[in-house]
Protein backbone atom coordinates (compact mmCIF):
# COMPACT_ATOMS: atom_id res chain seq x y z
CA UNK A 1 0.00 0.00 0.00
CA UNK A 2 1.01 3.67 -0.92
CA UNK A 3 2.39 5.95 1.84
CA UNK A 4 0.49 8.95 1.52
CA UNK A 5 2.95 11.36 3.60
CA UNK A 6 4.56 14.37 2.39
CA UNK A 7 9.04 13.99 1.71
CA UNK A 8 10.40 16.84 2.06
CA UNK A 9 12.36 18.58 -1.82
CA UNK A 10 16.30 17.46 -1.64
CA UNK A 11 17.96 20.03 -3.84
CA UNK A 12 21.30 18.84 -5.23
CA UNK A 13 23.23 19.29 -8.95
CA UNK A 14 25.42 16.49 -7.69
CA UNK A 15 21.86 14.18 -7.64
CA UNK A 16 21.67 11.89 -10.68
CA UNK A 17 17.88 12.26 -13.21
CA UNK A 18 17.88 8.18 -14.02
CA UNK A 19 14.67 7.41 -16.45
CA UNK A 20 14.25 4.39 -19.18
CA UNK A 21 15.75 4.84 -22.83
CA UNK A 22 12.21 4.84 -23.90
CA UNK A 23 10.98 7.52 -21.87
CA UNK A 24 13.82 9.52 -23.13
CA UNK A 25 13.13 7.88 -26.90
CA UNK A 26 9.72 9.30 -25.95
CA UNK A 27 8.26 12.05 -27.55
CA UNK A 28 7.92 15.24 -24.86
CA UNK A 29 6.38 18.62 -25.45
CA UNK A 30 6.70 20.88 -22.40
CA UNK A 31 8.15 24.19 -20.68
CA UNK A 32 11.59 24.64 -19.90
CA UNK A 33 10.89 25.77 -16.43
CA UNK A 34 8.31 22.38 -16.64
CA UNK A 35 11.18 20.16 -17.71
CA UNK A 36 13.87 21.80 -14.98
CA UNK A 37 11.10 20.46 -12.20
CA UNK A 38 10.35 16.81 -13.76
CA UNK A 39 13.76 16.46 -13.80
CA UNK A 40 14.58 17.43 -9.86
CA UNK A 41 11.42 15.06 -9.13
CA UNK A 42 12.52 12.41 -10.59
CA UNK A 43 16.23 12.74 -8.78
CA UNK A 44 14.52 12.47 -5.79
CA UNK A 45 13.78 8.41 -6.33
CA UNK A 46 16.50 6.65 -4.48
CA UNK A 47 18.16 4.09 -6.38
CA UNK A 48 15.65 1.32 -3.13
CA UNK A 49 12.41 3.60 -3.83
CA UNK A 50 9.56 0.83 -5.13
CA UNK A 51 6.72 3.04 -5.15
CA UNK A 52 6.15 6.92 -6.01
CA UNK A 53 6.79 9.34 -3.03
CA UNK A 54 5.12 12.78 -2.59
CA UNK A 55 6.95 15.94 -2.23
CA UNK A 56 6.29 19.14 -0.74
CA UNK A 57 8.75 21.88 -1.12
CA UNK A 58 8.63 26.13 -0.50
CA UNK A 59 8.32 28.15 -3.87
CA UNK A 60 11.07 30.52 -2.50
CA UNK A 61 13.28 27.38 -2.09
CA UNK A 62 12.69 25.90 -5.47
CA UNK A 63 13.10 29.51 -7.12
CA UNK A 64 16.15 29.74 -5.42
CA UNK A 65 17.63 26.48 -7.06
CA UNK A 66 16.39 26.92 -10.30
CA UNK A 67 17.66 30.66 -10.32
CA UNK A 68 14.19 32.06 -10.73
CA UNK A 69 13.37 35.36 -9.09
CA UNK A 70 10.44 34.19 -5.88
CA UNK A 71 8.16 37.00 -7.25
CA UNK A 72 8.19 35.25 -10.24
CA UNK A 73 8.04 32.08 -9.43
CA UNK A 74 4.93 33.34 -7.33
CA UNK A 75 3.60 34.92 -10.47
CA UNK A 76 3.66 32.03 -12.50
CA UNK A 77 3.24 29.02 -10.40
CA UNK A 78 -0.27 28.45 -11.49
CA UNK A 79 0.56 28.32 -14.87
CA UNK A 80 3.67 25.84 -14.27
CA UNK A 81 1.30 23.61 -12.60
CA UNK A 82 -1.61 23.64 -14.99
CA UNK A 83 1.40 22.47 -17.43
CA UNK A 84 2.73 20.26 -15.55
CA UNK A 85 -0.69 18.40 -14.97
CA UNK A 86 -1.19 18.64 -18.59
CA UNK A 87 2.51 17.49 -20.06
CA UNK A 88 2.49 13.93 -21.55
CA UNK A 89 4.91 11.70 -23.07
CA UNK A 90 3.95 9.18 -26.02
CA UNK A 91 6.37 5.81 -25.82
CA UNK A 92 6.63 3.56 -28.86
CA UNK A 93 6.25 -0.12 -27.89
CA UNK A 94 7.69 -1.43 -31.07
CA UNK A 95 4.48 -3.01 -32.06
CA UNK A 96 2.55 -1.81 -35.37
CA UNK A 97 -0.93 -2.88 -33.95
CA UNK A 98 -0.62 -1.29 -30.71
CA UNK A 99 2.53 1.40 -31.20
CA UNK A 100 2.66 4.10 -28.73
CA UNK A 101 1.41 4.69 -25.34
CA UNK A 102 0.26 7.87 -23.58
CA UNK A 103 1.60 8.57 -19.83
CA UNK A 104 0.88 11.98 -18.11
CA UNK A 105 3.91 12.63 -16.25
CA UNK A 106 2.45 14.05 -12.84
CA UNK A 107 -1.00 13.14 -10.90
CA UNK A 108 -0.63 15.98 -7.96
CA UNK A 109 0.42 19.81 -7.51
CA UNK A 110 -1.21 21.54 -4.81
CA UNK A 111 -0.29 25.21 -4.06
CA UNK A 112 -1.22 25.63 0.05
CA UNK A 113 -0.99 29.72 -0.26
CA UNK A 114 1.13 29.99 2.36
CA UNK A 115 4.35 29.07 0.37
CA UNK A 116 4.75 25.46 0.33
CA UNK A 117 4.06 23.99 -3.02
CA UNK A 118 3.06 19.57 -3.37
CA UNK A 119 4.41 17.61 -6.27
CA UNK A 120 4.36 14.12 -7.38
CA UNK A 121 4.66 12.18 -10.21
CA UNK A 122 2.42 9.73 -11.84
CA UNK A 123 2.02 6.33 -10.91
CA UNK A 124 2.11 5.35 -14.54
CA UNK A 125 5.72 6.29 -14.22
CA UNK A 126 7.01 3.57 -11.94
CA UNK A 127 8.01 0.90 -14.63
CA UNK A 128 10.49 3.99 -16.17
CA UNK A 129 11.62 5.73 -13.02
CA UNK A 130 12.02 3.17 -10.45
CA UNK A 131 13.65 0.18 -9.87
CA UNK A 132 15.54 0.16 -12.73
CA UNK A 133 18.38 -2.37 -13.93
CA UNK A 134 18.96 -2.35 -17.45
CA UNK A 135 18.12 0.10 -20.14
CA UNK A 136 18.10 3.31 -18.78
CA UNK A 137 19.73 6.91 -18.95
CA UNK A 138 21.18 8.82 -16.05
CA UNK A 139 22.61 12.19 -15.61
CA UNK A 140 23.58 14.73 -13.03
CA UNK A 141 21.19 17.66 -12.64
CA UNK A 142 23.94 20.09 -12.86
CA UNK A 143 24.72 19.03 -16.19
CA UNK A 144 21.15 20.39 -17.51
CA UNK A 145 19.96 22.81 -15.08
CA UNK A 146 21.71 26.33 -16.75
CA UNK A 147 20.15 25.39 -19.97
CA UNK A 148 17.85 27.94 -20.92
CA UNK A 149 16.51 26.14 -23.86
CA UNK A 150 14.27 23.02 -23.54
CA UNK A 151 15.75 21.50 -27.11
CA UNK A 152 19.16 21.56 -25.38
CA UNK A 153 17.93 19.27 -22.64
CA UNK A 154 16.40 16.97 -24.86
CA UNK A 155 19.17 16.73 -26.93
CA UNK A 156 21.29 16.50 -24.18
CA UNK A 157 19.04 13.33 -22.64
CA UNK A 158 18.63 11.79 -26.32
CA UNK A 159 22.77 11.66 -26.19
CA UNK A 160 23.59 10.23 -23.07
CA UNK A 161 21.04 7.59 -23.71
CA UNK A 162 23.00 6.64 -26.80
CA UNK A 163 26.02 6.10 -24.26
CA UNK A 164 27.98 3.31 -24.57
CA UNK A 165 30.01 1.10 -21.75
CA UNK A 166 32.56 3.53 -22.92
CA UNK A 167 33.14 6.67 -25.32
CA UNK A 168 35.58 6.46 -27.64
CA UNK A 169 37.53 9.56 -28.96
CA UNK A 170 35.46 10.01 -32.05
CA UNK A 171 31.91 8.22 -31.44
CA UNK A 172 29.15 9.44 -33.09
CA UNK A 173 25.66 9.49 -33.21
CA UNK A 174 23.43 10.06 -36.38
CA UNK A 175 20.04 11.12 -36.26
CA UNK A 176 17.85 12.05 -39.32
CA UNK A 177 15.94 15.33 -39.18
CA UNK A 178 12.96 14.32 -39.35
CA UNK A 179 12.92 12.40 -36.39
CA UNK A 180 15.29 15.11 -34.27
CA UNK A 181 11.59 17.02 -35.28
CA UNK A 182 9.76 14.56 -33.51
CA UNK A 183 11.65 13.72 -30.42
CA UNK A 184 11.75 17.97 -30.25
CA UNK A 185 7.44 18.26 -31.03
CA UNK A 186 8.46 20.83 -34.23
CA UNK A 187 6.98 18.62 -36.84
CA UNK A 188 4.88 22.37 -37.32
CA UNK A 189 7.83 24.58 -36.50
CA UNK A 190 10.96 25.95 -37.87
CA UNK A 191 9.40 23.98 -41.24
CA UNK A 192 12.71 24.59 -43.28
CA UNK A 193 15.96 22.92 -42.31
CA UNK A 194 18.04 25.61 -42.23
CA UNK A 195 15.98 27.28 -39.57
CA UNK A 196 15.54 24.10 -37.61
CA UNK A 197 19.26 23.88 -37.29
CA UNK A 198 19.91 27.45 -36.74
CA UNK A 199 17.34 27.70 -34.20
CA UNK A 200 16.79 24.40 -32.30
CA UNK A 201 20.23 22.88 -33.51
CA UNK A 202 22.81 25.30 -33.29
CA UNK A 203 21.31 26.61 -29.56
CA UNK A 204 20.96 23.12 -28.09
CA UNK A 205 24.53 22.77 -28.84
CA UNK A 206 26.40 25.55 -27.73
CA UNK A 207 24.38 25.21 -24.48
CA UNK A 208 25.61 21.35 -23.63
CA UNK A 209 28.85 23.10 -24.47
CA UNK A 210 28.71 25.60 -22.51
CA UNK A 211 27.04 23.81 -19.77
CA UNK A 212 27.72 20.08 -19.36
CA UNK A 213 30.18 17.13 -18.79
CA UNK A 214 29.93 16.57 -22.71
CA UNK A 215 31.24 18.71 -25.80
CA UNK A 216 30.03 18.21 -29.38
CA UNK A 217 31.13 18.36 -32.61
CA UNK A 218 28.07 18.59 -35.70
CA UNK A 219 28.43 17.17 -39.29
CA UNK A 220 25.20 17.89 -41.73
CA UNK A 221 25.43 15.01 -44.18
CA UNK A 222 22.98 15.47 -47.47
CA UNK A 223 21.74 12.61 -49.21
CA UNK A 224 20.75 14.46 -52.73
CA UNK A 225 21.22 18.01 -52.65
CA UNK A 226 19.58 18.66 -48.89
CA UNK A 227 20.95 18.30 -45.36
CA UNK A 228 19.22 15.42 -44.05
CA UNK A 229 21.40 13.53 -41.13
CA UNK A 230 22.85 15.48 -38.71
CA UNK A 231 26.07 13.72 -37.17
CA UNK A 232 27.19 14.73 -33.39
CA UNK A 233 30.52 13.74 -32.53
CA UNK A 234 30.57 13.58 -28.66
CA UNK A 235 33.76 13.85 -26.52
CA UNK A 236 33.65 14.51 -22.61
CA UNK A 237 34.33 17.65 -21.47
CA UNK A 238 35.27 16.82 -17.78
CA UNK A 239 36.39 14.29 -15.28
CA UNK A 240 33.15 14.14 -13.81
CA UNK A 241 31.84 11.08 -12.50
CA UNK A 242 29.46 8.70 -14.56
CA UNK A 243 28.17 6.22 -11.95
CA UNK A 244 25.66 7.63 -9.06
CA UNK A 245 27.33 6.71 -5.57
CA UNK A 246 25.44 4.02 -3.72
Amino acid sequence: MKNDSLCPMIYSKEHYTVMANDIIKGKQEMTLQEARIIRLLVTQIAKQDKEIKTYVCKITDLAKFLNISPQNMYRDIRNICDGLMQSIVRIGTGNPKDPWKIYQWMQRAEYDGNGNLTLELSEQLKPYITELNKWFTQYQLGNILAMQSYYSIRLYELLKCQDGVTRTEKEYHDFSIESLRVYFCCEKKYTQNRDFINNVINVAVKEINNMSDIWLEVEKIKLGKAINILRFFVHNSCSQSESPTA
